[in-house]
């Protein structure tokens, strides 16, 4: 990819500036009007496809940095190399004497767009898009199902709860019934012996008031005949009263209240209304789309170019060989180099650590 698309490769050549209007993928370089007409003219490149620049720069980048000149010998790409995976040009055909399949880009190119493998790939991202929008559609239904289960799940626990609430009423209804039978017999048990005391009492008051006037009134002997009566009186009332104690009819009543152990248990036991846990139910997305299994195409396949692997250094040994030409890691991590002396060749093994182990 040019450096400036934006410019006339060629001008610039030239020392001038101008603004380019076309872009030529074969030669890698943007022309201006007059470049490029001079370019659709040349014997050389008459037959190149030349594109606006606007359509370039709408290229994906993928396709725009794709370099059609060789890497190691700035030679334009011819053919490729089936075994490789790689475009090569003339000058690397030497390097690939012995691969058994060399084809002309030309002729792999050709009508590439209209061929099966680029077919394949469209289907295949239409495929992926389809699937895309099915599992999109399939979450927002998801989403939908467990909105509506939460509003279902919050009817159902403000139903139970409303039942609960009306038992409780209904409890307390009934209990509050009783509480009243109870305190309407109790007191009209009370009020019965306040009844029966104050008959006593007026009876006692008017003994009072008859001891007075005889006091008062009354000769000696009507005094002494008449006290009989009214100690008959008195000890009438005594005896009443102290039936009542040991009858156990005045003893004082009070009123309890025992709330249900099973009412009681559900307040103490009971710590949460319920549980909320999470369900999971397969997919309804198991029959998506798939690529249909086709013979391997070799623009299918995309490998790192071993000229790009970058070396770190790791680990300096010393092997105290005087000149090593090989060596390698065995499987148990020892260190073997070949020491190569005249008269003296040996295999030196080193352990992981760089500390010699023996000499072979």
């Amino acid at each position: 990819m040019a450096t400036n698309a934006s410019l006339c490769a060629l001008c610039d050549l030239r020392h001038l500036t101008t603004l380019s209007t076309h872009w030529c993928p074969e030669c890698e370089e943007a022309l201006c009007i007059n470049c490029k007409e001079h370019h659709s003219l040349s014997k050389s490149s008459r037959n190149h496809h030349v594109i606006p620049i606007s359509e370039y720069i709408n290229l994906p980048s993928c396709i725009a940095n794709i370099d059609l000149f060789c890497t190691y010998h700035n030679e334009k790409y011819l053919q490729y190399c089936v075994k490789h995976e790689c475009p090569i040009c003339y000058k690397c055909i030497k390097e690939h004497g012995k691969c058994s399949e060399l084809i002309l880009l030309e002729e792999l190119t050709l009508e590439v767009k209209s061929s099966e493998v680029f077919r394949d790939m469209e289907q295949s991202l239409k495929d992926v898009m389809l699937n895309i929008n099915r599992i999109r559609e399939d979450m927002k239904s998801n989403s939908e199902l467990i909105q509506n289960k939460k509003k279902q799940i919050i009817e159902e626990v403000s139903r139970l709860k409303s039942q609960i609430i009306q038992l409780l009423d209904k409890l307390q209804e009934g209990l509050i019934e009783d509480l009243h039978k109870v305190e309407n017999e109790c007191c009209v048990k009370i009020a019965s012996i306040v009844s029966s005391v104050n008959d006593k009492d007026e009876e006692i008051i008017q003994c009072n008031i008859e001891i007075e006037n005889i006091k008062k009134y009354a000769s000696d002997i009507q005094a002494f005949l008449g006290m009989r009566e009214i100690q008959k009186k008195i000890i009438k009332n005594e005896k009443g009263s102290e039936s009542m104690i040991v009858n156990k009819k005045i003893e004082r009543v009070d009123l309890e209240y025992t709330t249900d152990a099973k009412i009681q248990d559900f307040l103490i036991n009971v710590k949460t209304f319920g549980s909320i846990t999470i369900k999971n139910s397969p997919t309804t997305c198991n029959d998506l789309v798939r690529k249909k299994n086709r013979q391997a195409q070799i623009l299918a396949t995309e490998k790192e170019n071993v000229h790009n692997i970058n070396l770190n250094l790791k680990q300096n040994i010393k092997t105290s060989c005087r000149l090593t030409r090989g060596g390698c890691v065995t499987d148990k991590g020892t260190y073997l180099f070949t020491n190569y002396e005249f008269g003296s060749e040996r295999l030196v093994a080193l352990v992981a650590g760089g500390k010699f182990k023996c000499n072979i």
